[in-house]
């Protein structure tokens, strides 16, 4: 690597340091320097190419961190912004054995005289969508504080550069990865995308594809350029999900990778929040616009029922009727097939602060209540008329 002069050196740790205030803060860190104190050296940056590296593939690199030019300051983390890459500190000694730092300032976090202090770097390229990706610059640093330092008021760190590139040997138009969003219960939601060689691999065949979730099956159809992959998601367990759908090529040491994401959600849904909460004063009704800011859109994903919700019941706390207080109105969205507006205004009768619960249903063949239900958080405090 070249040495470049101490001015030059000086001004690009000054411009790095400069970009490193918009890495994410270090909680253990009260306020630590970006630069290093003044009488420490500013020869800091570090820097390494990995050039442009084949999708699929890992490489590492090694700095050693020659701790004497800065008084023994003892290392404590490391941070590397890259989402592919990985990074940590190690002390290691001649015979190749190693010991990992606590992330403390003990002074046994310093390398003995037979140990070198090692920043190791990982970049894993699976980690990343088969695609290009132009050369690029990741920043770190390394967090080190003094160790007359016993308040961890001075640390600072100490900046470090790796740069890449990725070659992937595939296309894959339009996605790259699977986003489903949202997927109801009793509701299935479909993707595809192709594949085909680069300019520089025409000949590559797609093979074989799987899925690391059962819920989501996968398949690969030839087609006259191109292959397509189609992905099913069929929801199982609420909450947020993630597979990965790997495609076996006629590279027998490649493998396309693709990330499925999905958030599955109840077929009864009601957003922003399940909760209506308002202030208003508990001595008299509320004027009828406030229907305006005190509602909910609830949403039936299961297409085979009817979109309609009707007021099963309004209680409080312990499960009382408290309907006589509020005035329920339930209608259509006009843009959402699926969707309603539930509105609440509130009559009057209370006199101290109201927690209870709008309960929603499903119309039976007759209109009355059914199952299943949907009930809504209510709070009413009180106050002025907002």
């Amino acid at each position: 690597m070249r040495t470049p002069t101490n001015a030059l050196l000086t001004a690009a740790f000054a411009a790095v340091a400069a970009l490193l205030t918009t890495c994410s803060h270090d909680p253990d860190a009260a306020d630590p320097a970006v630069d290093p104190p003044p009488n420490r050296p500013t020869k800091l940056l570090l820097d390494h190419d990995f050039g442009m590296v084949p999708h699929g593939e890992q490489r590492t690199h090694e700095f050693e961190l020659d701790l004497s030019m800065l008084d023994n300051a003892v290392p404590l983390r490391v941070h590397l912004e890259c989402s592919c890459g990985r990074a940590d500190l190690r002390l290691r000694k001649a015979d190749g054995s190693e010991r990992f730092l606590d992330g403390t300032a003990n002074p046994l976090n310093l390398p003995g005289p037979d140990e070198r202090a090692i920043l190791h770097i990982e970049l894993d390229t699976r980690k990343k969508e088969a695609v290009d990706l132009p050369a690029t610059v990741s920043r770190g640093y390394v967090l080190l504080q003094p160790l007359d330092d016993p308040t961890g008021m001075a640390r600072f760190r100490w900046a470090f550069l790796v740069r890449f590139g990725i070659d992937a040997p595939v296309e894959l138009k339009p996605f790259a990865a699977f986003d489903f969003g949202r997927v109801a219960m009793s509701t299935t939601a479909s993707a595809m995308t192709t594949l085909r060689g680069d300019e520089n691999h025409r000949d590559m065949r797609f093979l074989e594809v799987t899925s690391s979730d059962p819920n989501l099956t996968v398949a690969l159809e030839p087609a006259e350029e191109h292959t397509v992959l189609r992905a099913r998601c069929q929801p199982a367990g609420l909450g947020s999900h993630r597979a990965l759908v790997s495609v076996r090529t006629s590279d027998p040491n490649y493998i396309v990778r693709l990330e499925a994401s999905w958030k599955v959600v109840p077929d009864l849904e009601a957003s922003p929040v399940d909760k209506i909460s308002f202030r208003a004063p508990l001595d008299r009704p509320q004027a009828d616009d406030a229907t305006l800011r005190q509602f909910v859109l609830v949403t039936d994903h299961d297409s085979r029922r009817s979109p309609e919700f009707v007021l099963a019941a309004l209680v409080d706390a312990a499960g009382r009727d408290a309907s006589s207080h509020f005035a329920v109105t339930i209608q259509p969205v006009p843009t959402k097939q699926r969707q309603q507006r539930v509105a609440v205004r509130y009559l009057g009768g209370l006199t101290d602060t109201f927690r209870g619960k709008i309960v929603l249903a499903k119309p039976d063949e007759n209109g009355n209540a059914s199952q299943p239900e949907l009930p809504i958080d209510l709070v009413v405090f009180p106050g002025k008329q907002p």
